[in-house]
């Protein structure tokens, strides 16, 4: 028989928002919408980073969270009908995921970035192999990790670079232009419990399924009993994403993450299908887990550290780091790595020139932009933008709203570096004298 693709689809829509309005979920209604204030408490920490650093916040915490949340509905939606195509199931007894979600607050006290199940469900599974606890399902555990993961990729690929800060950072001695992204998401999701009741009920309903499901054959001394059954169980989930652009514009690097991570969602997937058939393999899904995201997470990172660096001043002109919403700048259509060359024929070389070239343009009540797109295909000469000119009223108290990139002798810089939930408890607590040295500083 065919897979009810749309009997699964109305399933899974009726059960995995439930944990977003369902008081009577409990602790799932209640981790969620403590998530929703975490996720909110980060977007408020971005924005007060930006009006830090360029007096203007570029959103607010509610709408951001709220746009968040809807992402994270329809992608969660996706990601459970994956799951329930394949198969991916726990017991009852939630085949070890308190103790997942467990290691995961504890790694996000050292660090946030370690908050993440590939690491947590990693960790777990490992353990129950080396000695024998907690007893956990670990190709469907693993399969978990990797549709979340493949989530999070898609979520990244389409979103990942909203709302990203333009930050000065430094490299090898000298302040360059950066973009920090910081995305997060709570997922609402509906996962399969497989349970057994009366042969006699079982047959009374629910969804008659093809003979080759699940693909997840991991309890099949419970799968042979007449009275076994699946039933969906909504869940929540907490995606998040952070990075540093320094070779390209927030846009590029988020959809090259995006890639990375849905290649090793997919090879963990497949990894956790075979594991199923062939038992040897819980230990290359257990182990590709945190390895295979550390090593994602690390060649993001080398490669952004070992390339050319493209936010810097060129060779003549000024360059745009970022125009923030609500600007002139932006209503024009300039974005980061735009060159502005002259302001109302007036050849401009830095940012000093390009401020007094502006106060001209406003006593003349009329601006006049000539400037040269980004090339961030500079390899490909066939792709290179010309110069273009660009229009528009100009008068006293205007201001083109643009952030450009640091030149040489700024002293202000971003450290950019991961901290942990703990530190921060801790710098709160203590008094300042005792404090831990902050993780990024403004100088």
């Amino acid at each position: 028989m065919p897979f009810p693709f749309r009997d699964i689809g109305l399933s899974v829509l009726e059960t995995a928002p439930q944990v977003v309005y369902n008081p009577a979920l409990g602790v799932r209604f209640l981790f969620y919408w403590t998530m929703v204030a975490f996720v909110s408490s980060q977007y408020a920490r971005t924005l007060r980073l930006q009006g830090f650093l360029y007096g203007r916040e570029y959103g607010d915490p509610v709408r951001l969270t709220a746009v968040a949340m809807l992402e994270g509905l329809v992608v969660g939606l996706a990601g459970s009908y994956v799951m329930t195509f394949f198969g991916i199931s726990l017991l009852p007894d939630g085949g070890g995921m308190i103790w997942v979600l467990g290691t995961a607050l504890a790694l996000m006290l050292l660090n946030v970035r370690f908050m993440c199940f590939a690491y947590a469900g990693g960790l777990v599974s490992l353990c129950s192999l080396l000695f024998g606890f907690p007893q956990v399902s670990i190709p469907s555990l693993m399969g978990l990790v990797a549709v979340l993961h493949l989530m999070e990729s898609l979520l990244i690929f389409l979103n990942g670079a909203a709302g990203a800060t333009p930050v000065p950072v430094e490299r090898q001695g000298r302040p360059i232009g950066a973009f920090q992204l910081q995305r997060y998401w709570p997922v609402p999701i509906c996962l399969l419990i497989l349970a057994v009741i009366s042969p006699v009920e079982a047959a009374q309903g629910g969804i008659a399924m093809p003979d080759w499901w699940p693909l997840f054959r991991t309890t099949p001394e419970i799968l042979a009993h007449p009275g076994a059954v699946f039933f969906l169980h909504a869940l929540p989930a907490t995606l998040g994403y952070g990075d540093l652009a320094v070779t390209g514009p927030p846009v590029l690097k988020a959809r090259r993450t995006a890639g990375r991570l849905a290649l090793y969602s997919l090879v963990l997937l497949g990894f956790s299908v075979l594991a199923t058939r062939w038992e040897p393999l819980v230990w290359a899904a257990a182990l590709f887990a945190p390895l295979g995201h550390e090593a994602v997470v690390r060649i993001g990172n080398r490669l952004e550290s070992a390339g050319t660096p493209y936010f810097v001043p060129p060779a003549a002109g000024t360059m745009v780091l970022d125009a923030p919403p609500g600007t002139l700048a932006r209503e024009l259509g300039l974005g980061p790595g735009w060159v502005v060359t002259a302001v109302n024929g007036r050849p401009v070389t830095g940012r000093a020139q390009l401020e007094e070239s502006l106060r001209a343009a406003a006593d003349e009540g009329r601006l006049v932009l000539d400037v040269i797109p980004p090339d961030f295909h500079r390899r490909r000469r066939s792709l290179r933008p010309g110069p273009r000119r660009l229009e528009a009223p100009f008068h006293q108290g205007g201001a083109l709203g643009v952030v450009t990139v640091p030149e040489p002798g700024d002293q202000t810089y971003v450290e950019v570096a991961p901290v942990s939930l703990g530190a921060r408890l801790l710098r709160r607590l203590l008094p300042s004298g005792e404090r831990p040295g902050p993780s990024g500083s403004r100088r």
